[in-house]
């Protein structure tokens, strides 16, 4: 029954026409007022056909969200209830669409997202924002620990003193606390500070020092002889 009345609705309503060249869909269009619908939509390139429930719509990102997860095999049971399986449709690649099952919405509301089960909130555009400033600033911030056109030793050797003390790359040169200059090949002999900040130089030569006893301590290390268990039956 519930198969026969999403038939007859389809029959009843036009396919809306969308060219490839829409680039904005306004309070007053049809996909706008079909949120929280169930839609058969025709998508290009290559002329896909998905069918779900339209999640949203946005003219910000020029795109609609689509959930194509099965309707609840109760026809009473209400649309939160679906499971989430989203597509992302740019606006210029929708080629056509039909409604195919009436929207879930709340009591005496409009069209559009107001009135759309489940609730869709707003998006908090200024919070977006920020989050993508501190990754850029973070992803910034990684790319500046990586030393550029230095050996694997010579990035060891800035990973152990950065851990403790603040440290940056100038080309091929570690410079740490803004003070203390590592030079290639990065040993113990190659540390220099201007005048005045030779205080600094003592707490990065520990450093350095227990970084290069632990590796040869570690390259000292007699390997380990993992017992064979006598074969059965001799």
């Amino acid at each position: 029954m519930a198969e026969i009345k999403r038939q007859s609705i389809s029959g009843k309503i036009a396919t809306p026409k969308i060219g490839p060249t829409k680039d904005a869909i306004d309070g007053d269009s049809s996909l706008y007022k079909a949120v929280g619908a169930r839609i058969k939509i025709t998508c290009a390139p290559h002329n896909n056909v998905l069918e779900g429930t339209l999640f949203t719509t946005c003219n910000i990102t020029n795109a609609i969200a689509i959930n194509t997860a099965p309707a609840p095999p109760n026809p009473s049971a209400p649309l939160s209830s679906q499971p989430g399986d989203f597509h992302i449709i740019p606006f210029a690649h929708i080629l056509n669409f039909e409604l195919v099952g009436g929207a879930e919405r709340a009591p005496e509301s409009g069209p559009g997202f107001d009135g759309a089960l489940p609730s869709i909130s707003k998006v908090d555009l200024a919070a977006i924002k920020a989050r993508e400033e501190q990754t850029i600033r973070k992803m910034k911030e990684r790319d500046a620990q990586k030393g550029k056109g230095v050996s694997k030793e010579a990035q060891e050797v800035f990973d152990a003193v950065s851990r403790t003390l603040p440290s940056r790359w100038a080309d091929t040169r570690i410079i740490v606390n803004d003070a203390v200059i590592i030079d290639p090949p990065y040993t113990l002999e190659n540390l220099s500070a201007p005048p005045g900040k030779e205080q600094s130089v003592a707490m990065v030569r520990k450093i350095l020092d227990n970084y290069y006893s632990r590796k040869t301590n570690a390259g000292a290390r007699a390997p380990v002889t993992t017992p064979i268990a006598p074969r059965k039956g001799g």
